[in-house]
């Protein structure tokens, strides 16, 4: 086996690991949809209010929104400067985008690397929430530095596919 189908895998893996997030992400919104209106029809028909459902919506929040940035970043959805990426030429964009997938991958690593230690030490402390559910804070912050490592790891694969776009095109010039 070759290392470059060994590494074509791999990114195949990483594919398929961000797709599911992002579907992961997109069952959160159905859930916190549905939760929502459940709770709005119990109140309207029956008087009672579901008291958690608040919580367990912003909580959900916060996954939906980390389980869907790697894939996000893949599909290059973020908001960009395109007035100015515009006014380059190919060449400073594939240096711009060099530059922002070297800070974007530095930033993310440092969030994941501070994020698991933060996580790791919320559940050696056993932190709960002061909420009605008293969940573990850890269970609700890992999806934090697990969103940020596929981020720095698709950070790192742009990197790569901009390194790559410049050196073909210094050999076709």
């Amino acid at each position: 086996m070759s290392v470059l189908s060994v590494l074509l895998r791999i990114s195949n893996l990483l594919d398929s690991i961000i797709n599911f997030m992002a579907i992961l992400g997109r069952v959160v919104i159905i859930i916190i949809s549905l939760l929502i209106i459940v709770d709005i029809v119990s109140l309207k028909f029956f008087s009672y209010q579901f008291p958690w459902v608040l919580e367990v919506s912003e909580y959900l929040l916060v996954f939906l929104t980390f389980l869907g940035v790697a894939w996000l970043l893949r599909e290059d959805g973020h908001i960009k400067l395109d007035l100015l990426l515009n006014r380059l030429s190919e060449k400073n964009r594939m240096r711009m985008e060099i530059l922002n997938s070297c800070i974007g991958a530095i930033i993310s690593l440092v969030i994941t690397v501070y994020g698991f230690l933060a996580t790791w030490n919320l559940h050696m402390r056993d932190i709960k929430t002061e909420n009605i559910l008293e969940i573990p804070r850890s269970l609700l912050i890992v999806v934090i530095p697990v969103g940020f490592l596929f981020v720095f790891i698709q950070f790192i694969r742009n990197f790569l596919s901009a390194i790559n776009k410049l050196k073909s095109r210094r050999e076709k010039s």
